[in-house]
C-alpha cells in the first residue's frame, strides 16, 4: 500500500497561509489613508518664524494648497487674524476683491492659480531680505521678491516683482504664522497683488 501523502497544491496553500500568519497579524489590518498633500511634501512644523518663510517658498514650488494656507494665521487657533494689504496698483484695479481678504481668500486665489497651470509649469518665490524687526512677541521681515508662476491665462504676466512685508507671531502652541502681509510696487513689473486680484475668482 502506498503511504498517504498530502496533495501538493493543498500543502503549498497551507504553507503560504502559515507564513503570512507568522509574518505579522497586522498584515491585513486597514491603514489610515495618507493625505496626498502631506505625504509627499516637506512642511516643517513652524516653531521659528524663518521656518514659515521656508514653508511658503516650498509650498509655492510644489503647488501645495494645504501647505501654503498653513503659513497664514488662523483665527481659530490663535489670537491673530490674517490681513493682506495690496499694492496701490492692484487696489485700484481689483479693489472690491480685497475688501475682506483673509486666509480663505488667500487659499481660494492659490487654488485658482494652480488650476490654471499645468503640473510641470514653473512656480517659484525668490526673496532677498532687506530688514528684520524683532519684538517680544512678533517678527517683521521685509523682502524684495520675484514671484514666478507659469499659467495659461493669455495676456497676463507670469512674473511679479516688488517689496513685501511679513509680520509673524506665534499661537498658543508656539506655531508661527504670517498675520499681516503688505505689498509694494518697486519697478515696472506687476506686483504679486495683481496675481491675487486676477485669480481671486
Amino acid at each position: 500500500m502506498t503511504p498517504w501523502a498530502p496533495h501538493r497544491g493543498g500543502l503549498t496553500r497551507a504553507l503560504l497561509v502559515a507564513g503570512l500568519f507568522l509574518a505579522g497579524c497586522s498584515l491585513f489590518a486597514p491603514r489610515d489613508p495618507e493625505d496626498p498633500e502631506s505625504s509627499r511634501l516637506n512642511f516643517v512644523p513652524p516653531t521659528e518664524p524663518s521656518i514659515v518663510i521656508d514653508n511658503l517658498q516650498n509650498a509655492i514650488d510644489q503647488k501645495s494648497v494645504a501647505n501654503y494656507t498653513a503659513c497664514f494665521a488662523d483665527a481659530g487657533t490663535g489670537e491673530q487674524v490674517f490681513m493682506f494689504v495690496p499694492s496701490a496698483e492692484a487696489s485700484a484695479q481689483y479693489g472690491p476683491a480685497f475688501i475682506s481678504w483673509g486666509t480663505a481668500q488667500e487659499q481660494a486665489y492659490f487654488q485658482n492659480l494652480i488650476a490654471r497651470s499645468t503640473s510641470g509649469a514653473l512656480a517659484a518665490l525668490q526673496l532677498v531680505q532687506k530688514s528684520q524687526l524683532v519684538t517680544a512677541d512678533s517678527v517683521v521681515y521685509s523682502y524684495d521678491y520675484t514671484f514666478i508662476f507659469e499659467h495659461g491665462e493669455t495676456g497676463f504676466p507670469t512674473t511679479a516683482r516688488g517689496n513685501l512685508q511679513f509680520a509673524l507671531a506665534p499661537d498658543a502652541g508656539n506655531r508661527w504664522s504670517i498675520y499681516r502681509w503688505m505689498d509694494f510696487k518697486t519697478g515696472s513689473d506687476i506686483t504679486w497683488s495683481m496675481f491675487k486680484g486676477k485669480f481671486s475668482n
